[in-house]
């Protein structure tokens, strides 16, 4: 009959809780559900499209080779790519990559593309083509459009060896774009960049004699068994003297990277939803719970037994557990189809509504559990407080600190409201201080932590050393491409350039990984690897590697390694130091490769003929840049210099700059609602006070200031709580991101933090204004009229 009665008479309150607890598990059940998403939308993707594993060139590849291949242990899907010299006519985008399927398994059996609109090429149409969002985007290409392409003739390819000037003489084909494709490779650097454009297999009947081909074949291997293709392909073309194994990881460590830092943020979004929101169901559920005290002696008379009182309340406990919990599930399937967002999102191969059950059903049974956890806790308080004896009369510690603050000459309403904040009261008259300093301690550490995060990565993101970029600009070189002399075509002598250096990079097989060598060369001044640990190579037998690289390898700084290259010699390296990249115009992932000094650049099997070479260097103090950059674009064998330019990784890192925003804003609702809840069950709890206080004289103005001196107090209690706890636990999150993403944990600790205090504070007494001027219009017989 209680029961029934209390739920009744408390329907709005017990309706508004259960929103609450709605709010705080839709949000968080919603965050895991996209996390989990995220987390496997990757690999999901490389499954439908049946991703390649492995890639090398050859000088040739006969049928019987290529069907052994096909039989071979671990090995599922081969596609071949004929290597024609053909590329856009236009230079705006001539970085892209194009190849020629020579059949039809590359494409269906290998690295399935999904359409993203239109259609597939016709395979025996021979000026059809499908092209990849990035280079739709970059050259403003769309179904419809045709794609201009130029291409060198076996002939041309010829002279050109002989001295003749580069002239592409080929053919001119002219590409219909039918469609536009995603694959796991457009993702990541690569796609970004444009990606790589497949002709037709008709394509490459027609112009296989007509366009030269310059480097043989590709071959992409689909793989069960990693090892044993590796090994298999070893065995069937390790011997072709063209043989260049390739990196894959370039296709897809930028896009894995990006998903891994997304996944974490809605973890880490999640948790701290999780644990403010919390708080602030504790806070307001005890609050509502806690009315039942003052009648506990009066149903005890009654013969109503502890255990009964103590489940009184237990139809609106269940009410805001279960409904809370119902809408928290409708909530989080309403919310799937915008998580995951992204690159997560592009990768997802079914975007839209889900219910992830396991999510779901575990996080439905954490929220009653936590709901009937707050409310036994609050039951057995509450009926505990009825077999306390009545206590002598004792000096608390308000009383200490209103002695103390009096005689230091504050306000009669300062005294007044510093003693209400530091006395929670007995029974009737408790007050929910520890509430109100725990909603405020909670709100500024998740502000304060979000405030370093985005700090954090802003300087990341501005300061090009952070992601590799250890010089100032950097000119592709368009004539030698020999990476063993220092000839900088008179970059050194340029007024305003402080130091110079060439830099190479080629494809490798380092301890059995493909990956990236690098090597830098100084020609003036000091130049050198960005080292996020330890040291930068320098003998030609240690090596600096990236994080990415440490890991597939299972190594760490100090660890010996051993490289197989030409002629079964064995070169052995020490890894001294972890180091970071920088991103040029081919997709190079921020934290995969190796560095090393020239001479180890040339042991480790590094070949000019498949490098890159660039020129690289720094600004003199004081040099007018704009001079510089156009001094070194008129050097004679170089491109014109390029500045730097932030890698994929953290471009994408940067596009979520909702999770600050989204989190700060969440957790200052919640905390809003808390303190809110706990100032106005205060201010009603001490109404008797207040009134003792009027009848004293004190005047309106001075109740209200009052009740905001003792707000004013519990915030500055949770802010000096809140803050440092804020602070360190954005430096701890700010560290694993940068660590994840393989480069310095440079934490940056903004200006703003010195704008918490204040504007919590300011905001604490807005809130407290509002009950303190509804308590001070109460006349104090009214409030005194049952004592």
């Amino acid at each position: 009959m209680v029961a029934r009665a209390d739920l009744r008479r408390h329907w709005r309150a017990t309706v508004a809780v259960a929103l609450l607890v709605a709010l705080v598990g839709g949000v968080t059940l919603a965050a895991l559900a996209g996390a989990r998403r995220s987390a496997s939308s990757l690999r999901r993707f490389q499954e439908e499209s049946r991703s390649s594993d492995f890639q090398f060139e050859v000088s040739a590849s006969t049928p019987a080779q290529l069907a052994k291949l096909r039989r071979s242990p671990g090995v599922i899907g081969v596609g071949v790519a004929d290597l024609l010299l053909v590329g856009p006519a236009s230079a705006t985008f001539r970085h892209i990559q194009i190849a020629a399927a020579v059949d039809r398994t590359l494409g269906t059996e290998v690295d399935r593309p999904r359409v993203v609109a239109g259609r597939l090429a016709n395979p025996d149409a021979v000026d059809e083509i499908n092209i990849g969002e990035g280079l739709s985007r970059i050259a403003h290409l769309g179904v419809g459009d045709v794609l201009d392409t130029k291409s060198m003739s076996p002939k041309g390819f010829a002279a050109l060896q002989h001295g003749a000037p580069f002239r592409l003489d080929g053919p001119q084909p002219r590409l219909h774009i039918v469609g536009i494709i995603r694959r796991p490779l457009d993702l990541a650097s690569l796609g970004t960049a444009g990606g790589v454009v497949l002709m037709t297999p008709a394509f490459d009947r027609t112009y296989r004699k007509r366009i030269v081909n310059v480097s043989g074949y590709t071959l992409r291997v689909r793989a069960s068994d990693r090892r044993l293709a590796n090994r298999s392909i070893q065995q069937i073309f390790g011997k072709d003297p063209a043989f260049l194994p390739q990196s894959l990881t370039s296709e897809s460590s930028g896009a894995r990277d990006a998903i891994n830092v997304l996944t974490d943020v809605l973890l880490l979004f999640a948790a701290i939803a999780a644990i403010a929101g919390t708080v602030a169901i504790a806070i307001v559920l005890s609050r509502e719970l806690a009315s039942t005290r003052m009648n506990q002696e009066t149903l005890a008379a009654l013969g109503i037994s502890r255990v009964q009182r103590a489940t009184m309340s237990g139809a609106r406990v269940l009410v805001i557990a279960v409904g809370g919990a119902v809408l928290a599930v409708v909530g989080a399937i309403a919310a799937s189809p915008h998580l995951p967002f992204g690159v997560a999102r592009r990768a997802d191969p079914d975007p839209g509504l889900h219910a992830d059950w396991f999510v779901l059903g575990l996080g439905t049974i954490a929220l009653v559990a936590i709901v009937l956890l707050i409310a036994s806790v609050e039951a057995l308080h509450s009926t505990r407080l009825a077999r306390r004896a009545v206590r002598d009369q004792r000096v608390t510690f308000g009383a200490r600190m209103s002695a103390t603050v009096g005689g230091a000459g504050l306000s009669p309403a300062a005294t007044a409201g510093l003693r209400m904040a530091a006395e929670p009261g007995r029974a009737e008259r408790a007050v929910p201080v520890r509430s109100a300093v725990f909603g405020v301690a909670f709100g500024s550490v998740g502000v304060c932590a979000l405030l370093v995060f985005a700090s954090s990565l802003g300087q990341l993101s501005s300061t090009p050393r952070h992601y590799g970029w250890g010089f100032d600009f950097r000119a592709e070189s368009t004539g030698d491409q020999s990476c063993s002399h220092r000839d900088d075509g008179g970059a050194s002598k340029v007024p305003g350039v402080g130091s110079v250096g060439i830099v190479c990079y080629a494809p490798m097989q380092f301890a059995g990984h493909p990956t990236i060598g690098w090597e830098l060369l100084p020609v003036k001044g000091r130049l050198g690897p960005v080292i996020v640990e330890g040291r930068a190579p320098q003998t030609a037998h240690e090596v600096a590697l990236g994080a990415t690289t440490l890991h597939a390898l299972d190594k760490q700084i100090g660890d010996v390694v051993r490289t197989r290259v030409t002629k079964g010699r064995v070169v052995t390296e020490r890894i001294v130091g972890q180091a970071v990249f920088p991103q040029f115009d081919e997709a190079q992932p921020l934290a995969e490769g190796v560095w090393l000094t020239m001479r180890g650049w040339f042991a480790a099997g590094a070949t000019e003929d498949q490098s890159s070479r660039e020129l690289v260097g720094s600004y003199a103090p004081g040099a007018d840049r704009a001079a510089v950059v156009r001094r070194v674009a008129s050097l004679r064998g170089y491109d014109a210099a390029k500045g730097p330019a932030a890698p994929t990784e953290i471009d994408r890192l940067t596009k979520i700059d909702w999770f600050p925003t989204g989190t700060a804003a969440l957790l200052a609702v919640l905390a809003l609602i808390a303190v809110t809840h706990a100032i106005a069950s205060s201010t009603r709890r001490r109404r008797r006070d207040l009134a003792i206080l009027q009848t004293i004289g004190f005047e309106r103005q001075q109740v209200r200031r009052t009740v905001e001196w003792q707000a004013t107090a519990l915030a500055v209690g949770g802010l000096a709580v809140g803050v440092p706890l804020g602070i360190v636990a954005g430096v701890a999150v700010w560290r694993a991101i940068a660590e994840s993403l393989g480069v310095r944990a440079t934490t940056s600790l903004p200006v703003e933090l010195l704008l918490v205090a204040p504007v919590t504070i300011v905001a604490v007494t807005l809130i407290a204004s509002i009950p303190g001027r509804s308590v001070s219009r109460h006349h104090p017989a009214a409030s005194l009229h049952a004592e």
